[in-house]
């Protein structure tokens, strides 16, 4: 019974030690860990060995993706761990202090460049969480909105899929002085990511690279993503109507000429197809590359409906030419009786 007592008594104080740490204790480590330290230098006691940084990245959901400024952008948070070989302290000399929140700047951090970022290529400037641990360990969560240029595939538009890659490289230091390390080939989602009402996420990974500046080679992070267009709403207003149009716009042969309306019912299929043309052409970039098939059909569809409203002309004008032709041979002839008569009056060779 004294030994379970004692136990108890030991868990408790360890716990009240664990907690006890006050205002000073914190000042004392603050003092202990940046009186002789630079956060300029790499946290290695040998600087001949390349520093290692865990990497790992999380989604939370598509921010926007623009097709015709070829614009992917996400919104996500990117977790860096690494060793700080000077900053260890014992927890039980300050209070029991296990962690640190240190302040930006405060301690070395590896700076990070978005390649092709739209906006801010710094990414470490955006509000990050820090955690410094007694055994010297550093966490960093960056959250924020990743945003690169994306060359868009609009072959199979509106069914088609698009590959973007988030290219993350620190020019700081070499590629012998600073190494990635991955926690995990897949990236990790958080929350609703797949709430997007365009786009659907069907997979993202993190993968190893290289990037080679004047002779000088330097790590690399790739964020990779694939993402799928839905296809819905493109067909219900684009796809079916443009089919509708092509099939009704070659019922013109069989509306006849005299009721009036086969030039105008030619002429409203052609503007009709000729307002999705302007339609499709802002949602998908000015490129001459890859034209969509969608976009080659209407193309073809508009061609022959010109084709279709140039031989209703012709068709109209051969149309009324003949009949004015007969109306004028049958005025002639009423105007002029003695044609008639004449006419009625040859001697017959039978």
């Amino acid at each position: 019974m004294c030994r379970v007592l004692l136990v108890l008594l030991i868990t408790v104080s360890s716990r009240q030690l664990t907690f006890s740490a006050t205002i000073e204790d914190l000042h004392r480590l603050r003092h202990h860990l940046f009186s002789n330290y630079t956060s300029d230098v790499r946290p290695l006691l040998n600087q001949s060995q390349p520093l290692v940084v865990d990497v790992d990245f999380q989604l939370l959901r598509i921010h926007r993706i623009d097709n015709t400024q070829k614009e992917f952008s996400i919104r996500g948070i990117l977790s860096l761990a690494w060793k700080d070989e000077f900053l260890s302290w014992k927890s039980a000399e300050f209070g029991g202090l296990r962690h640190y929140h240190p302040k930006k700047g405060e301690i070395w951090t590896p700076s990070l460049i978005n390649e092709d970022g739209v906006e801010d290529q710094d990414v470490m400037e955006t509000i990050t969480r820090r955690v410094l641990y007694k055994n010297g360990s550093v966490v960093f969560h960056v959250p924020g909105y990743f945003s690169t240029f994306c060359n868009f595939d609009m072959t199979y538009f509106p069914f088609d899929s698009q590959t973007c890659n988030i290219h993350l490289n620190s020019l700081d230091y070499f590629a012998e002085e600073l190494e990635f390390r991955l926690v995990s080939k897949h990236v990790t989602t958080i929350g609703h990511y797949n709430i997007d009402a365009e786009w659907t996420v069907v997979w993202a990974k993190v993968a190893n690279g290289e990037i080679t500046v004047s002779a000088h080679y330097y790590k690399r992070i790739r964020v990779i993503f694939r993402v799928a267009r839905k296809p819905l709403f493109a067909i219900l207003n684009i796809v079916i109507p443009i089919v509708t149009i092509s099939v009704l716009s070659m019922m013109v042969f069989l509306v006849p000429v005299e009721s009036g309306e086969k030039l105008s019912f030619s002429l409203s299929a052609l503007l009709s197809l000729a307002v999705f043309m302007s339609f499709i052409s802002e949602q998908i970039p000015a490129s001459s590359e890859k034209i969509p098939l969608l976009v080659i059909y209407l193309t073809s569809m508009v061609l022959l409906n010109a084709l279709s409203v140039a031989s209703t002309v012709l068709v109209l004008l051969c149309h009324h030419r003949g009949h004015v032709d007969k109306e004028t041979r049958a005025y002639n002839s009423s105007s002029n009786p003695n044609t008639a008569d004449a006419e009625m009056e040859k001697p017959s060779i039978y």
